[in-house]
């Protein structure tokens, strides 16, 4: 059967727009990401969650649910930013050494969704 989707899920996110690259192949260090950084956007995913049932054992991975994902119009950049540094919240279990990093390098940011019926 054929229809209009009944169970839509958006998942609000964020996004990082890479100003800087690097030579291919060679990695970066997570010291060293956010000199590559250019600024962030807020990033919706949007799915199908009716569809997704498809997914489930022991069908799935089919990753038929995603049919968009879509971002901001504006980049708010990396200097607009540092008012929202904190320290990274402490990870259990530790990530591997080469994932791990020291200071302010994560942001406290409040996001929220709001919808509305189109007629509203």
């Amino acid at each position: 059967m054929f229809g209009a989707c009944r169970k839509l899920d958006i998942e609000l996110e964020t996004g990082f727009v890479i100003g800087a690259g690097n030579a291919l192949g060679e990695p970066i260090r997570c010291e060293d990401a956010e000199a590559h950084i250019f600024g962030m956007v807020l990033l919706n995913d949007w799915s199908a969650r009716d569809i997704q049932q498809w997914e489930y054992v022991p069908l799935g991975p089919f990753n038929s649910k995603g049919f968009a994902t879509s971002i901001s119009p504006w980049i708010v950049t990396r200097d607009a930013l540092k008012p929202f540094r904190v320290a990274q919240p402490v990870q259990e279990p530790q990530p591997l050494a080469y994932l791990r990093h020291e200071g302010k390098r994560t942001f406290d940011i409040t996001l929220e969704v709001k919808l509305r019926p189109q007629n509203a």
